[in-house]
């Protein structure tokens, strides 16, 4: 059963409609004197002081808030965008751990402690929070475009890619998505280049300086197939071994140790520490396992050519 407006809540809306916002405000700071408990209008006092700038009033209004109602998730998120305002991050994002604990499924908390972190210099468990936003609210323009701007500062341009183009579904309108987009694309080629050795040419003096020379030499050509097979195949190990490397790192070690991170806060509502920590573990031995196969692939391939060619 819906709770019955207040003759203030009813006034106060009148005067917004009206656009006479300073004497909503007034209206409701006066009537809250006499009926301090009326979270709606408490609520709707600290919407108009923080659209106004008034954002040290609106801070406590909206604590005021999570004390008359503290199992109010949309009370501690109010608090804590309030606080992000005035860059008091640490104390905003406890706040809106409390709002993910009684709302899991809040994508705007997600999204405000994301911005949180990010001010922190938490990038990875901003990624995390930006993350389950759109995976709670996949239109949300704004999450995707600052995710994808924290992935492009680390160069991650292929995911940074494909969280354009998800957003892209959504809002293919959005000048902002299309510019990050070029971004992307840019820094793709850009990367390429500098992983082929191909793209440069070598300094004459560095050359000179080595000493090196290089000679072709005389293989029979089934001798030159199997060094080449022989190649081929340790290369590809290497591949198959890095590319799971980098999905863990990218997706599920951000995500273990952002459930971590709340279990140490004691923000964990959901009592996915002990499984998360597991998971961890089993993470981090999965993650030392590859590095065995790609170290032995790499000392293969350094081996071989250190044997067949001692020069280069």
């Amino acid at each position: 059963m819906a709770t019955p407006t207040s003759p203030l809540v009813r006034e106060a809306r009148q005067l917004v409609k009206s656009k006479d916002y300073k004497a909503a405000i007034t209206t409701l700071r006066y009537g809250l004197e006499k009926t301090p408990e009326d979270r709606t209008a408490q609520e709707m006092l600290g919407v108009l002081l923080f659209r106004f700038k008034r954002v040290d009033e609106a801070t406590e209004v909206f604590r005021q808030l999570t004390r008359l109602d503290p199992r109010d998730p949309g009370a501690w998120v109010n608090l804590g965008a309030a606080l992000n305002s005035q860059k008091d991050y640490q104390n905003a994002s406890d706040a809106l751990r409390k709002a993910i604990q009684r709302d899991k499924n809040c994508a705007v908390a997600y999204y405000n402690l994301a911005i949180a972190q990010q001010r922190q210099n938490q990038p990875q468990m901003a990624i995390s929070a930006f993350e389950e936003c759109i995976r709670l609210e996949p239109d949300n323009t704004e999450a995707s475009i600052n995710l994808a701007n924290i992935l492009i500062e680390q160069k991650n341009y292929r995911k940074a890619s494909r969280v354009i183009s998800v957003a892209q579904e959504y809002t293919s309108a959005s000048g902002t998505l299309h510019s990050l987009q070029q971004q992307t694309e840019s820094g793709l080629r850009n990367s390429r280049l500098e992983e082929s050795p191909f793209g440069r040419l070598v300094d004459e003096e560095v050359l000179a300086r080595s000493q090196r020379s290089i000679i072709r030499r005389k293989l029979s050509r089934g001798d030159r197939n199997r060094e080449r097979e022989f190649m081929r195949d340790t290369a590809k190990q290497l591949r198959h071994a890095v590319r799971p490397m980098v999905t863990i790192l990218d997706n599920s070690l951000p995500k273990q140790m952002h459930i971590l991170h709340m279990a140490a806060s004691r923000q964990d509502s959901r009592n996915e520490a002990f499984d998360a920590l597991e998971s961890f573990v089993a993470t981090v031995s999965e993650l030392a396992s590859m590095k065995a196969t790609i170290t032995e692939s790499a000392d293969t391939i350094r081996t071989h050519v250190n044997k067949t060619d001692p020069g280069v």
